[in-house]
């Protein structure tokens, strides 16, 4: 499962709850530890989660995170890759043009001893 599906399922599980932490999300048995740290700065470098830091929470409550309501960008799995604009730009044929043959020439070489 990549990063981004990832992030997807932390945030609709946050959905459900105003807000949370890592520690959290991983006692909730949604993913891994490491797994749920990466999620969530995906999440935040996209802005989709924002940080809440608690001044004077123990260690692990100081750090929470909120939905901002910004949506993931669009997966690039999702999406096949297409050359064709990038073609047509340089000029090259999608199908290949049907060349006319001339007469075909064989030739032999004998190993006259």
């Amino acid at each position: 499962m990549s990063t981004h599906a990832k992030a997807e399922l932390l945030l609709e599980w946050l959905r459900e709850r105003t807000d949370a932490t890592v520690g959290e999300i991983t006692a909730a048995s949604l993913m891994s530890s490491r797994t749920a740290s990466d999620a969530v700065q995906y999440a935040v470098r996209h802005g989709a989660l924002k940080r809440i830091v608690r001044r004077g929470a123990s260690a692990k409550e100081r750090v929470r995170y909120q939905i901002t309501g910004v949506a993931l960008p669009v997966s690039h799995t999702s999406a096949q890759p297409c050359f064709d604009g990038l073609l047509n730009a340089w000029g090259i044929a999608l199908e290949p043009l049907p060349l006319a043959s001339t007469k075909i020439c064989r030739h032999q070489i004998c190993d006259e001893t």
